[in-house]
């Protein structure tokens, strides 16, 4: 499966708040450019897809990690 910080990631990234992704991140690098990407990204993901889609999207993952080729 993924490690746990990455899965933590996931599932900030699709269901979490701005401010606890960003923390998350946050907690990996100290980069400003990486951050300000990361915050960027996030807002774009939160203002196009769904709640549905999201969902839809961490089903596959989910999905991908129970299969044989994980």
């Amino acid at each position: 499966g993924l490690c746990p910080a990455l899965e933590r990631k996931v599932e900030l990234f699709f269901h979490g708040t701005l401010e606890d992704y960003l923390q998350h991140v946050n907690a990996y690098t100290n980069n400003p450019d990486l951050l300000e990407e990361a915050e960027r990204t996030k807002k774009c993901v939160d203002s196009k897809l769904t709640e549905e889609d999201k969902t839809h999207i961490t089903n596959v993952i989910e999905r991908i990690k129970a299969s044989q080729y994980c």
